[in-house]
């Protein structure tokens, strides 16, 4: 009998998350918040009110928790700007699955908030500048936390720079089972800073998987 899987595609608002990773790639049980609170308003991604946000969460976590109880594999998208992801994590992996997650992020806040404007223009889901900042702050905040996997629940973690609109995104860095079995050369300033590694540790680091 095949493992199920929960995979998780995660990153800030504007990092191209549904672009280039497509839930119904993953999996035949898909969840994305956003597009099912617009569904519920009418269609619209702006001016989502609360009380539709608040529907959204709740079918999300029925959603989550049925296929865990059904041992079914699904997929879902998420900011990761909480840690309640690692909980639903956690939950999986008690339930023998297997958890994989797609991080997809861009070198600067800036760059995100520029990209989340040119999706609202085209009549795309947007946010405050105030807002996408402070998401963008707690996804990177969080994203040390997912390549543990005793806290996370989280077996593999791929990393990508979704820096350069003109090409996809570019595969940086992969976590399996709390240890780095592929780290890119020219490794991105934002992930080295978010994870807190200093230019010795990412030399450290790349030595070992050479060693490996």
């Amino acid at each position: 009998m095949a493992v199920p899987r929960m995979f998780i595609v995660a990153g800030p608002p504007g990092g191209g998350k549904s672009s280039f990773f497509g839930l119904s790639g993953f999996a035949d049980h898909v969840f994305n918040a956003d597009d099912r609170a617009a569904e519920l308003h009418g269609g619209s991604y702006e001016q989502i009110p609360t009380s539709v946000r608040a529907v959204v969460n709740r079918e999300f976590e029925e959603f989550i928790h049925a296929n865990i109880r059904g041992g079914t594999s699904f997929a879902l998208e998420t900011t990761l700007r909480s840690t309640i992801t690692f909980e639903q994590a956690r939950l999986a992996k008690e339930n023998g699955f297997r958890v994989t997650m797609f991080y997809v992020a861009l070198d600067s806040v800036e760059r995100h908030i520029e990209r989340v404007i040119r999706r609202a223009a085209r009549g795309g889901h947007s946010a405050s500048e105030t807002t996408l900042r402070r998401i963008h702050a707690s996804s990177l905040g969080n994203l040390p936390t997912a390549l543990i996997p005793d806290r996370s629940g989280i077996d593999t973690v791929q990393v990508y720079d979704n820096s350069r609109s003109e090409t996809p995104p570019r595969l940086v860095l992969e976590v399996r089972l709390g240890r780095a079995v592929r780290i890119a050369d020219g490794f991105p300033a934002w992930l080295q800073e978010a994870l807190g590694w200093t230019e010795r540790d990412l030399e450290r680091r790349k030595r070992e998987l050479m060693q490996a």
